[in-house]
């Protein structure tokens, strides 16, 4: 009759987040059901019941709309399953500019506005914590155009990004080769001898037939990409990464860092374009962005 939604009100709870938010917006949208309740003759008698006014509805209808961002947040903050890390500084971003001023709110409005962009204003300002947050925020193919920083800003990251590349990259490969050192050091002298006068009395192995274009090309385009410096390589990474569209706000940012094939191989997955292109862990091309992606993680 009433033509509202059956459903029961909803009681303010202090360690409920979103509690009094909810309280609010379920009695709004039973208001007519609460009204009519109220004006039954039973109740009538009793002189003592306060009702809301209309400028109290208006006003707590006013505020549930400043207040639903923050409801929206989190609530997804609450659900999410993936990392969020890179979203603190873009939900920071986007709820003080939802809280500017305007001139048509009224006095309990605009006090509600300050005292959210007072709260937050302080939040994360340290600045080592915020140039990690950026990075994260960066690492995320989701967000990485950084469209809540200015142009100066999102160039000093990505640079702050290469650097830290290059460094992971170099450990890396300082590692890979301190391994190897390792290894043949550990290998039997006599052994070693034993191959080697065989491989000597035996007749060496025909060289590998090359196609027509590797004889033609690949000495001067292999060359030049075999000796390209590790802070060329990152960079052109980097840009590549930069020029790619974004990903949609759905996607999980994870599947960007590592996957296992069926055989259990490491895998990493590279952005190109909306798609997402797979390459194995001995690829010739190291990925730095999926590098660092796996040591943000970790440092989570």
């Amino acid at each position: 009759m009433l033509n509202v939604p059956k459903h029961k009100l909803i009681h303010d709870v202090p360690t409920r987040w979103n509690s009094s938010y909810d309280m609010v917006e379920r009695y709004l949208e039973q208001q007519a059901a609460v009204y009519s309740a109220l004006t039954e003759k039973a109740l009538k008698k009793n002189k003592n019941i306060n009702t809301l006014s209309d400028q109290d509805v208006r006003m707590a209808e006013e505020v549930i709309e400043v207040l639903k961002p923050l409801k929206a947040i989190t609530t997804l903050m609450c659900t999410e399953t993936t990392p969020s890390v890179s979203m603190i500084l873009p939900l920071k971003t986007m709820l003080i500019k939802s809280m500017g001023p305007n001139e048509k709110d009224c006095p309990t409005v605009k006090e509600v506005k300050a005292a959210i962009r007072g709260s937050l204003k302080d939040r994360y300002t340290d600045p080592a914590l915020q140039d990690f947050l950026h990075k994260c925020t960066a690492v995320d193919p989701r967000f990485k155009a950084l469209s809540h920083m200015d142009n100066a800003c999102r160039e000093h990251i990505y640079n702050s990004l290469t650097t830290e590349i290059v460094a992971i990259e170099e450990q890396r490969e300082a590692t890979e080769t301190a391994g190897a050192m390792s290894s043949a050091g550990r290998a039997d002298p006599e052994e070693s001898g034993e191959s080697s006068s065989s491989s000597s009395s035996s007749h060496p192995p025909p060289p590998i037939r090359k196609s027509a274009m590797a004889e033609l090309f690949g000495e001067l385009f292999n060359t030049e990409e075999r000796n390209k410096p590790t802070v060329q390589l990152v960079k052109g990474e980097v840009t590549s990464y930069m020029a790619a569209d974004s990903t949609s706000l759905d996607y999980d940012p994870l599947a960007c860092v590592t996957m296992k094939d069926k055989e259990g191989a490491g895998k990493h997955i590279h952005q190109k374009g909306n798609d997402m292109q797979e390459y194995n862990d001995d690829d010739s091309n190291p990925m730095g962005i999926c590098h660092l992606q796996e040591a943000m993680v970790r440092q989570v």
